[in-house]
């Protein structure tokens, strides 16, 4: 039995006299679901109301720079050049009209965490990035087969080593613990079990490749089934487990809404994510229009990644930037795209905060505001600096000592780039 209190938070959110759909709110989905809205965008979801705001972040249109920018991948993998593809990836986020389809390739980044430092092959991750940018938002099943049959993630988990007779485990112990089921959902046998169904799914020239003569094809018990199973079976049998909308419904909740759910939400948000056959973009479009998305507890509960802060930087402020010099940026802040830490990915909230990181934020702020060009942000005051920055109530002494601190400044191009430089530094800023 799902608790009645949690069901009601994944009701649809509807304004009313008391609780309208206002700027702040929409702000608050743009940044969630997105990067961040400039004005303009904020006045397009407010008109739009709660519904349309979310289908615009996902089916909206896409500008011309983006698609030029997209259609770049190819040329950029020539070089195998990490920054090369950081470079591209970010400048994608900061252009793209679609948002939200950044943002869940985003999270599957961390969430499948490969990287180039053993995959090798530029190519390989840009085909695994368009992989979760074309497919992120669909049923998970499919993302999951395809994810299991992607060669970058192949080599990242030495697939070419598992061989009938001597099975290689890394990809199956993943596939439970990290990519679909968690940690106290499956016994040890199961993984030793589902080692042997993906033996000979190998890596040649670049390209998936089945080896028959290196699979075992006997018979496996996996999850209390026997039969002579194969990886594909596996992956359906993970998909199709409970527990597997639970734990994929969990990360997701706390990606977009707010961390530590409690057991009977995260009931209710397993439930409701297997009625949606694990329909990752249905799902997430109720999940954004839910009670849960705008509650109190879910506005500024999360700590801004590097990639959500520089990105939303550059989106608000309209700079222009070098990417390469945002890659690098990014990656001292701690988050390198291409390049995750470990195949858990980033451990995000309170790890990305740390004295050097923080450095690292205000230098690139501090780079933001001396770019050539950045948008007018209304009469150029304190307010209208914070309603575009920060759209959320500050401490008035906070707000006191920004108003004296360019109070000496007479030029506006002056006071507008010191306001941009100190807004982005305070702690509002670096909360989503």
């Amino acid at each position: 039995m799902i608790d009645g209190d949690a069901k009601k938070l994944l009701e649809p959110f509807e304004p009313s006299a008391e609780d309208p759909w206002d700027r702040a709110k929409a702000a608050h989905l743009l940044r969630r679901g997105g990067f961040g809205g400039t004005a303009l965008e904020i006045d397009a979801a407010l008109k739009a109301g709660p519904e349309g705001a979310v289908h615009a972040l996902a089916e909206g249109d896409e500008c011309d720079a983006y698609r030029d920018t997209l259609a770049l991948g190819d040329v950029i993998v020539a070089s195998n050049d990490l920054e090369s593809l950081q470079a591209w990836w970010l400048l994608r986020c900061v252009r793209a009209g679609r948002p939200l389809r950044e943002k869940i390739a985003l999270f599957w980044h961390g969430h499948f965490a490969t990287s180039l430092a053993k995959v090798e092959r530029a190519r390989l991750m840009l085909r695994q990035n368009r992989l979760f940018l074309e497919r992120g938002l669909g049923p998970f099943e499919e993302l999951l087969q395809a994810v299991s049959r992607d060669p970058a993630m192949l080599v990242w988990l030495d697939s070419n080593d598992n061989r009938r007779g001597k099975p290689n485990e890394n990809y199956a112990r993943e596939l439970m613990e990290l990519f679909s089921l968690g940690l106290g959902n499956y016994a040890e046998g199961d993984v030793k079990e589902a080692a042997r169904a993906f033996t000979g799914w190998h890596v040649q020239g670049g390209e998936f490749f089945f080896d028959a003569d290196k699979h075992d094809a006997g018979s496996k018990t996996v999850f209390g089934k026997s039969g002579a199973w194969d990886g594909g079976d596996v992956v359906a049998m993970c998909a199709r487990r409970p527990e597997c909308a639970a734990f994929l419904a969990r990360k997701l909740f706390e990606f977009f809404v707010h961390p530590e759910p409690d057991p009977a939400l995260v009931a209710a948000l397993g439930e409701s994510l297997r009625a949606r056959g694990l329909r990752i973009g249905d799902w997430l479009a109720s999940l954004l229009q839910s009670r849960a998305f705008y509650s109190r507890r879910a506005r500024r509960a999360v700590i801004k990644s590097p990639v959500d802060f520089a990105v939303g930087l550059v989106r608000v402020s309209g700079a222009t930037v070098d990417g390469k010099a945002m890659a690098r940026a990014v990656a001292s802040m701690g988050q390198s795209l291409f390049a995750p830490p470990t195949v858990k990915g980033w451990d995000g909230g309170r790890h990305w905060i740390s004295a050097a990181a923080l450095l690292a934020r205000v230098n690139f702020a501090a780079a933001v505001s001396r770019s050539p060009k950045l948008d007018a942000f209304g009469d150029g005051s304190v307010d209208a600096l914070l309603a575009a920055f920060v759209d959320g109530p500050i401490p008035a002494p906070v707000r006191d000592r920004l108003a004296a601190h360019v109070a000496p400044l007479h030029d506006p191009d002056t006071r507008m780039r010191t306001l941009i430089r100190t807004i982005a530094s305070l702690p509002e800023s670096h909360l989503c």
